[in-house]
């Protein structure tokens, strides 16, 4: 399998025609209590198309997607879990993974399972060599996003904070090396590290030659489709 960029879009972008063209995934599909089923999902699914399943609310049964995977036979199936594991997900992900052979998984599920991975975005100040690293020998498949990253240092050491959907800040300086933009500032005591990633570093960070473990790239069409091709 060469390495291969995905865009996910919601049912409501697919029922209007908004987004790329197919193959594409749907994302926004989870188990809802109040309806007993789940929602968020498409009538049906060109060739080619995967499904993403997220755990906004926990999946009580794997009966519940097998309805669900029959009526939209999707290419691979990836489990955007980001619940804390336990008993039920653990035995849930286990079953999926005997009924359909291209199932993509999140780290926490890697034990005795030989699934492709599901990594979250590459932290700003991590080079993606060092993010891969922990799962070499595994197939890959790396979610992309906007995300910044806030390092305070002061001398009792330092801190890091996660920034969903930063903002490139002004007067920032670029590290190719890294592939992101940052900006130090001077704080009472401390030093903060500003760093982000723009389009243009990810498409920079995504030339080749890429770890060869990595094997797919998946991105929110509302956020990077119009650069991520």
């Amino acid at each position: 399998m060469a390495f291969q960029r995905i865009l996910a879009i919601t049912e409501v972008e697919i029922r209007n025609q908004i987004g790329p063209a197919p193959p594409f995934a749907l994302f926004g599909c989870h188990f809802s209590p109040e309806d007993g089923c789940f929602v968020g999902l498409a009538d049906h699914l060109p060739a080619g198309c995967g499904l993403v399943i997220d755990d906004r609310n926990p999946i009580p049964a794997v009966d519940l997607i097998l309805p669900v995977l029959e009526q939209l036979s999707p290419a691979y199936v990836i489990l955007d879990f980001q619940r804390p594991p336990d008993a039920q997900s653990i035995k849930l992900t286990a079953t999926l993974a005997r009924i359909h052979k291209n199932l993509v998984i999140p780290p926490p599920y890697a034990q005795g399972l030989d699934c492709p991975l599901f990594l979250p975005p590459v932290p700003p100040h991590i080079p993606m060599a060092e993010h891969l690293k922990p799962w070499q020998g595994r197939e890959i498949w790396l979610e992309l996003a906007l995300d910044g990253a806030l390092i305070t240092v002061t001398p009792q050491g330092s801190r890091t904070q996660l920034l969903p959907h930063a903002q490139i800040p002004e007067d920032s300086y670029e590290d190719s090396m890294l592939h992101c933009h940052y900006k130090i500032s001077q704080k009472e005591n401390a030093l903060e590290f500003y760093c982000v990633r723009t389009r243009n570093d990810i498409e920079e960070m995504l030339r080749p030659p890429l770890p060869p473990n990595l094997k797919c790239a998946v991105a929110l069409y509302q956020e990077l489709g119009i650069s991520i091709k």
